[in-house]
Parts: C-alpha cells; sequence; structure tokens
C-alpha cells in the first residue's frame, strides 16, 4: 500500500472507532434513562440480566451468534474479512460498559429529565452510526446479519431492518417475562427510539450533503446502508 492509502485507511479506522464510542455513550444514556433501551441491545441488555454479566460482555456474546449467522446464511459467499467484526464488536462491548459507567452519576429523578437523557442518547448513536457508516469499513454485526439476510433473499434492507428490531425485542420480552418474571429494556423508550434514531440519521446526512459534496461510498458488503 502507499503512505496515502495507509494514512487514509488509519484515518476510517480512527473514525470507525470515534463511531463506535460515540455509539456506545448513546446507548447508555437512553438505557440509563429508565424508558427503555434502543431496540437492537434489548437481547443483550435481558441477557446481561440473566447470566448477572455485564451489558457489554453480553453485547459481545450476542453479536458474535450474528455474524455465525452471516456465515451460515452467506455460505461461500461470506467474506472473512468480515470476521474482524468479532475483535470490532469486543471493542465495542467495552465501550458499552464505559458509557455505562460515565452515565451512572446520572439519575433523573423526574419523567422530562429521563426522557432528555434518552432523547439525547438517541441523538448520540445517531451521530455514531453515521460517522461509524461514513468511514466506509466494517459495519456491526448487528446490522451485518440484516445485510446477510437482504443479500439472500433480495428483499429490502430497511424493510428487514424494521421486522429485525421488532423481532429483537418480542425474543427480549418473551425471555425477560419465561425467565426472570419481568420485561428488562422494554418500555416507551424502545419504541422512540426506534422511530428517531433513523430520523436523525437522515437529518444528520441532510446536513452532511449541504457541507460536503456527495461522494460514491461503498461498504464490505455491497448493500445501501444510509440508514439505522
Amino acid at each position: 500500500m502507499k503512505p496515502r492509502d495507509v494514512f487514509m485507511l488509519a484515518l476510517r479506522i480512527l473514525l470507525l472507532t470515534a463511531g463506535m464510542f460515540v455509539m456506545a455513550l448513546g446507548i447508555a444514556d437512553v438505557t440509563l434513562a429508565g424508558l427503555g433501551t434502543t431496540p437492537i441491545s434489548t437481547v443483550p441488555l435481558v441477557t446481561a440480566e440473566i447470566l448477572g454479566i455485564t451489558f457489554g460482555e453480553a453485547t459481545f456474546f450476542v453479536n458474535c451468534f450474528f455474524v455465525l449467522g452471516q456465515i451460515l446464511l452467506l455460505r461461500r459467499g461470506y467474506q472473512f474479512i468480515n470476521l474482524l467484526q468479532i475483535p470490532l464488536v469486543f471493542v465495542f462491548g467495552f465501550f458499552i460498559d464505559l458509557g455505562m459507567e460515565i452515565f451512572s452519576s446520572i439519575e433523573p429523578s423526574q419523567l422530562w429529565q429521563s426522557w432528555a437523557m434518552s432523547l439525547s442518547g438517541n441523538l448520540l448513536l445517531a451521530v455514531g452510526v453515521f460517522a461509524s457508516i461514513k468511514s466506509r469499513t466494517l459495519v456491526q454485526p448487528g446490522e451485518g446479519i440484516v445485510m446477510a439476510v437482504s443479500i439472500v433473499t433480495r428483499k429490502s434492507f430497511a424493510s428487514l431492518k424494521i421486522a429485525n428490531d421488532v423481532s429483537l425485542v418480542a425474543i427480549a420480552a418473551a425471555a425477560g417475562w419465561f425467565v426472570l418474571g419481568r420485561f428488562v429494556g422494554i418500555g416507551l423508550g424502545t419504541l422512540v427510539s426506534a422511530v428517531m434514531v433513523g430520523l436523525m440519521i437522515k437529518g444528520i446526512n441532510a446536513l452532511y450533503r449541504l457541507i460536503v459534496p456527495k461522494k460514491t461510498t461503498r461498504v464490505v458488503m455491497s448493500v445501501d446502508t444510509e440508514k439505522n
């Protein structure tokens, strides 16, 4: 690789890392608001409660299954560079635990404070997702499994993303109810997050296109990811 290529790759990895950190802060902020975590985090959160591990550890554990799912779905079409998603999500899990520690001292005592935390967390999550996409490197396993299903079924990524989020919330609700006797991390904030993050990403993308000339982007798996 030429020195310039190495430099650009380093910048993209730095942008990906920064994006993951901001995403993790957003997830922690939304979760600790007490109104319900983000849809894709519902299964890791209930898993953490059931197994007695940290939120970040459960996130890593669950996402390893998403990586396995991609391999089983794509088979020979699976690009093994995507195995880098495993160390990627390990770092992401660490960032989530760090975010939970950072926001743990904030205890909202009124409903408006909880909503302020939840909405600010959604904004952080949207910014982080946008930065990760713009890094043009790897996608999170949770997005990767949806891409894999989209490739195999030839159905819209956006539609499958919605179905995936709904399925994860349903699985988390069932696991929490039957194992713990209660719902964990599921509430009105979960629904709001499912809607708001996507809208915020679109808004950030529109603002970005006003400032920066439009460029053609690509990801490891060639599926449109300009969404949440």
